[in-house]
């Protein structure tokens, strides 16, 4: 199977320059009709209005047929069966057509609509030149200034079609116009004189049509040369553009792919730990709880060594028990909003219940914990559980990276539909190079395990889980040995109301 060329996007663009081309051919009709009239009042020029009127008369008609036939032109190619069977793109019709289409760079193609818009371009541009050379011969031949228009249409074919395509108008209008005037000065042609404009028999002097048609001729190629050097430019960049968007749509396809692996391995991941901590949860329990009470019915009968391992043991299943729940909050934060209910909360009564469970660890480090709950503070909806977790978490690293005598201050407001959580401590602080680590599971700073040896380094993480299930905001400010600001911002969500103070 062949590998199925890039078609380039300049079909609609030929379109629409087409178009654009057929709207200015309305201008000319207009421009002739204004310059014959006022012409021959102000200028001592005679017009012969009768053949020139004539030749407007199928310059309008020619132009209704080209606006009637452009929304066929607009008509799109579709692929044949055989086509998308082999895999081969649709590609445009002829060697006429590859001809007047501009080069394009291995790979590329145009499809058919390309051919028909450049077969009917270059169609109007034929006959626009005859037109204009029918005219040029009513109104003066070789004397007139305006057989410079034949570069207009040199321009216009630099800019629709090929260069191979310009020289050839270029040359073809060269020798409507060398016809006309050798027709003239044999006398094949008769001679629609201006009178007054050029001296007169000048038509009949061979050098002087000589020096017109070399100048017209110099003029044209030159203007053919320029006009296609701009556009094989502009069509250079073009290509470049198309394939710099093939390689861009290419590489956000492979990073699709990417993010949806690593995505499928994150849930995989979640569900893993979530049945892991599930598992462990029950049985650490069931340890812990049978050391302790080990420990109070062997309390003065069990020898020191022994007591001391069995309080050592009962306190390490304290802490897998702690890290198997943190884990088990996680996994839950990390299943999205499908994983909770949510309903309304009242964040209010949630600060309240937090700060009453930690303010005895408060208390025993020598930390004061201040709190501040704003007036009129509205509910959101969330997920109680994960919410009670995101602040528990947040004071709680406040209470325990802060030294005996600091202060963790939180507060709770509302500003403008949104929930603003704000935790400030004037504890130890967050190395700057440690900042962008912080929401990684298990990640303590050096700083963090000198301070405190326990610790499990998922709390941030499961904030971080939190905030980005309810679609909030979390940004922290640090300085080591300054203290730390956390600032959590949640919306109020579909339903909120105001809360109860």
């Amino acid at each position: 199977m062949r590998q199925k060329p890039i078609v380039l996007p300049g079909t609609e663009e030929l379109i629409e320059r087409i178009g654009w081309f057929i709207r200015l051919r309305w201008v000319a009709v207009a421009g002739i009709l204004v310059f014959v009239e006022l012409g021959r009042i102000i200028l001592p020029i005679q017009f012969y209005r009768r053949p020139i009127y004539g030749i407007l008369g199928v310059l309008i008609l020619y132009n209704v047929v080209a606006s009637l036939l452009l929304p066929l032109v607009r008509r799109g190619y579709r692929e044949s069966p055989a086509d998308k069977a082999q895999g081969v793109a649709p590609g445009y019709a002829g060697p006429v057509a590859r001809f007047l289409l501009p080069r394009v760079p291995a790979g590329f193609t145009y499809d058919r609509e390309a051919g028909r818009a450049a077969l009917f371009a270059n169609a109007q541009i034929m006959v626009d030149l005859v037109i204009l050379a029918a005219l040029l011969h009513f109104t003066g031949g070789v004397e007139n200034p305006l057989r410079v228009f034949f570069v207009f249409h040199v321009i216009i074919a630099s800019i629709l079609l090929s260069r191979r395509a310009t020289y050839v108008h270029a040359t073809l209008g060269l020798l409507l116009f060398a016809a006309l005037a050798l027709g003239e000065l044999l006398g094949v042609l008769p001679h629609f004189s201006l009178q007054g404009h050029w001296r007169a028999g000048g038509y009949l002097e061979p050098h002087l049509v000589a020096t017109q048609l070399f100048l017209l001729g110099v003029t044209l190629y030159i203007t053919a040369y320029m006009g296609t050097a701009i556009a094989v430019h502009l069509r250079k960049r073009e290509v470049e553009v198309v394939m710099l968007s093939k390689q861009i749509e290419e590489k956000a396809e492979h990073l699709q792919v990417a993010y949806e692996e690593v995505s499928a391995a994150e849930r995989a991941k979640s569900q893993y730990m979530r049945k892991v901590a599930h598992e462990l949860r029950g049985p650490l329990g069931t340890i812990k709880t049978a050391l302790g009470v080990a420990l109070d019915s062997a309390s003065g009968t069990m020898a020191d060594r022994s007591l001391e391992l069995v309080q050592r043991a009962e306190r390490r299943a304290g802490e897998l028990a702690t890290m198997t729940q943190e884990l088990l909050s996680l996994s839950r934060a990390r299943g999205g909003r499908a994983s909770v209910e949510i309903t309304a909360v009242d964040p209010a009564a949630i600060v309240r219940k937090v700060v009453g469970d930690v303010q005895g660890s408060a208390d025993q480090a020598g930390v004061t914990l201040a709190v501040s709950i704003g007036e009129g503070l509205n509910e959101i909806m969330g997920d109680p559980e994960g919410l009670a977790e995101l602040v528990t978490n947040l004071v709680g690293n406040g209470i325990r990276y802060t030294p005996q005598g600091g202060t963790v201050t939180l507060g709770v407001y509302d500003a403008g539909g949104t929930l603003v959580i704000n935790v400030t401590d004037t504890g130890i602080g967050i190395p700057e190079e440690d900042l962008p680590r912080i929401y990684d599971e298990f990640f303590r700073s050096k700083v963090a395990r000198e301070f405190a040896a326990d610790g499990s380094g998922l709390g941030m993480a499961i904030v971080k889980a939190v905030v980005e299930q309810h679609g909030g905001s979390i940004s922290v400010r640090s300085a080591l040995g300054q203290g730390t600001t956390v600032r959590v911002e949640l919306p109020r969500g579909q339903g909120s109301q105001t809360a109860t103070a």
